[in-house]
């Protein structure tokens, strides 16, 4: 293989990487493309769901408390 050829080869290498780099990095925009929009719209029924499972756990709190104190009768 003569020199030009090697630097041929060289620089088809380089070529490929690069492209082979933008194929997986235009991949990854367009997949956090898609779950913003995905979630973007759900974000308010996630957040009703949080806010939902908080109001039980505060009714389990406070249920345990009255329990606490009625057992153990602390203030």
């Amino acid at each position: 293989m003569t020199d030009a050829q090697g630097w041929t080869l060289l620089a088809m290498v380089g070529v490929l990487l690069s492209v082979i780099g933008g194929l997986i990095v235009n991949q990854f925009h367009l997949l956090r493309g898609y779950l913003d929009a995905r979630f973007d719209g759900a974000a308010t029924s996630i957040d009703l769901r949080f806010q939902a499972v908080n109001v039980k756990l505060d009714a389990l709190d406070r249920d345990l408390q009255a329990l606490i104190r009625d057992r153990f009768d602390r203030e």
